[in-house]
């Protein structure tokens, strides 16, 4: 029986997956080469090409002008890796079972989009300040003025135009629960607020001007009207926005109306 069991396991979750481990070699190796080549070109041209004689230790002293350039070519050719990698998923509940595409095409994401995210638009490679530049390259859906954090599967999320998540806010595009992944298309409304610290969870929708407080999760696939204020572990309505822009919270924070 235990030997049967194992044998189901294997099947589910060994044979037929993609080599993950495989694939980071390939990619960072593919990376590194590329990221030499302009150093490698940049010294032939000093020392063969140029008619004046170069001085060697000339070139040695150039070395930090290399590490830069080789830097910066890594990680663009990573965001480009990272890109043109993205498989399709479908929202919906799938068992952890590796014969599953949707299953083994988000592992295949995961691993090219996080690698970009590590060393391109995240700390410590990455520069936080490009972060909305490479989530749009790794296919977020981002509108203008927009800005947000930690994104997992940015392929799966959509911000509106105006939308602000503060620090250390999450949007997870997949959640595991009952031995089941759960994707779903996060998809967020103009001039939405969310706060710091805040988690958003897989099929959620926020409407347009609705705020979101600080250190709340918004649980699988809530859908949240415009021009409501939510809050809470899980978030429920406590508040609407009045037309002036302004919070105005409800007598009662369980019920769904003002009064």
């Amino acid at each position: 029986m235990e030997d049967k069991y194992r044998e189901e396991l294997k099947t589910k979750y060994e044979r037929g997956a993609p080599n993950l481990f495989g694939r980071l070699i390939a990619y960072l190796s593919v990376a590194s080469i590329i990221a030499i080549l302009p150093v490698i070109g940049i010294s032939y041209l000093l020392l063969e090409v140029i008619p004046i004689e170069v001085p060697w230790y000339l070139v040695v002293s150039l070395a930090p002008v290399y590490v830069v350039l080789a830097r910066w070519v890594f990680n663009a050719v990573l965001l480009v890796i990272g890109r043109v990698s993205i498989k399709p998923v479908e929202d919906g509940e799938y068992e952890m079972d590796i014969r599953n595409k949707n299953v083994r095409n988000w592992l295949i994401n995961g691993l090219s989009t996080r690698l970009a995210l590590h060393y391109v638009g995240n700390k410590p490679f990455g520069m936080p300040g490009l972060g909305g530049y490479v989530l749009r390259m790794l296919k977020a859906k981002m509108g203008y003025g927009t800005q947000a954090q930690i994104v997992n599967d940015p392929y799966l999320v959509e911000l509106g135009d105006g939308s602000i998540a503060g620090g250390g806010s999450l949007f997870t595009g997949h959640i595991f629960a009952g031995g089941k992944l759960s994707l779903g298309r996060i998809k967020v409304g103009r001039n939405v607020t969310i706060g710091i610290y805040s988690v958003i969870f897989p099929g959620v929708e926020i409407g347009d001007n609705s705020v979101i407080a600080p250190l709340s999760s918004v649980t699988y696939k809530t859908k949240i009207p415009p021009n409501q204020f939510w809050a809470g572990n899980p978030a429920q309505q406590v508040g609407i926005i009045t037309k002036n822009g302004k919070i105005k919270t409800l007598k009662n924070s369980q019920g769904n109306k003002p009064t």
